[in-house]
């Protein structure tokens, strides 16, 4: 009995807790420093719990984009088609500090992790004509190994074939260097951690809406005779959870954003945004998403805007998948109004 209970004790300690939700999706990498040659060199292990669908698309494999900021290389792994991908890629960023404590040279520093799913096979026979070439080109050398830069932005896949499942940030610290090679090498053990979904930093509105969110900008511009005031409106950033996109992916069309300015119930202006792919995140381009109306002063508890992401299916059919209004009666139009001539920034829920 005895004997029994030191297995089950042995076996209960060589399986730790979680630290995160098992169902969510998580990255492994390890991190090793030369304090001879200030080489981080960041090992991208493998990731797990990946989405396995986006709507009725399976996709075609997985990659991971790694930065370090401020640093200025970036990199791409291959494309692994496993859900559970295993990479075992490693990656070089030379460090820069004015201080000769090797300590110094993470001050400031993080790593950005963000997890791709491909959803098409792009042109891998390009890629295998150029490798030679390219192995040729790009060589670095470095304290601990002779590591060809072929996985340097190598070969891009397509923009429009990826979806942006999540991203890690890490910050450096010398503390997390906790194991030593020598008197040059110091590393870290595997780390893993959560991939959570990009975000902008913009004040928000408490709870993330199902439609998903816009980050909008608008302004109030006074005329001379308030008969020709100027509103202008602008989407810069469309983001929603993974469920939302799996969502939009099943109505088989792309998406877009259409702006209408209303007074007095009558269309005074009018724009729709160039048409994106359903996506978690996305930057529209500036000027691509924005309406400009011009309003009377008088009348400004009749103007309306009405924000409308929408979806144009295979068929035709024009599908409204959330909208934002904004009159009178909301807070950020009493806010623009009151501080005429200055941009306010939001993300605001689609309803």
């Amino acid at each position: 009995m005895e004997q029994r209970l030191s297995n089950f004790r042995s076996l209960f300690k060589s399986s730790p807790a979680p630290e995160s939700d098992p169902s969510e999706p998580e990255i492994g990498f390890k991190l090793t420093f030369s304090k001879t040659s200030k080489q981080l060199k960041v090992k991208v292990l493998s990731a797990r719990h990946l989405p396995v669908n986006y709507g009725a698309i399976k996709p075609h494999g997985y990659l991971v984009k790694i930065t370090v900021f401020p640093e200025k290389e970036k990199y791409e792994t291959s494309v692994v088609k496993e859900s559970w991908p295993t990479f075992n890629e490693e990656f070089p960023f030379t460090l820069h500090s004015a201080s000769r404590y090797y300590q110094d040279y993470f001050k400031g520093k993080f790593i950005s992790f963000t997890v791709y799913a491909v959803l098409e096979n792009t042109t891998e026979t390009v890629a295998r004509k150029n490798q030679t070439s390219r192995l040729k080109r790009f060589f670095s050398f470095s304290e601990f190994g002779e590591t060809p830069n072929r996985f340097r932005r190598s070969f891009r896949h397509s923009l429009n074939s990826r979806r942006t499942i999540g991203a890690v940030t890490y910050n450096l610290d010398a503390k997390i260097f906790n194991q030593k090679l020598g008197d040059d090498l110091i590393y870290t053990p595997d780390i893993w951690r959560g991939i959570k979904e990009i975000t902008s930093g913009i004040q928000t509105e408490p709870r993330e809406g199902k439609n998903g969110s816009l980050e909008m900008t608008l302004s109030y511009n006074i005329s001379e005779d308030r008969k020709n005031d100027v509103v202008e409106i602008s989407v810069t950033k469309f983001r929603c959870s993974l469920q939302t996109m799996q969502k939009h992916e099943k109505l088989g069309g792309q998406l877009y954003i259409k702006i209408t300015a209303s007074e007095q119930a009558d269309v005074v202006q009018k724009m729709k945004s160039d048409k994106f792919e359903p996506t978690i995140s996305l930057k529209l381009e500036a000027n691509t998403a924005t309406l400009r109306a011009t309003v009377n002063n008088d009348n400004l508890e009749q103007v309306r805007i009405l924000v409308r992401l929408i979806c144009r299916n295979i068929l035709g059919k024009k599908i409204v998948l959330g909208k934002v209004e904004i009159d009178s009666n909301s807070d950020l139009w009493k806010e623009i109004v009151k501080t005429p001539s200055v941009p306010i920034t939001r993300m605001i829920n689609l309803e």
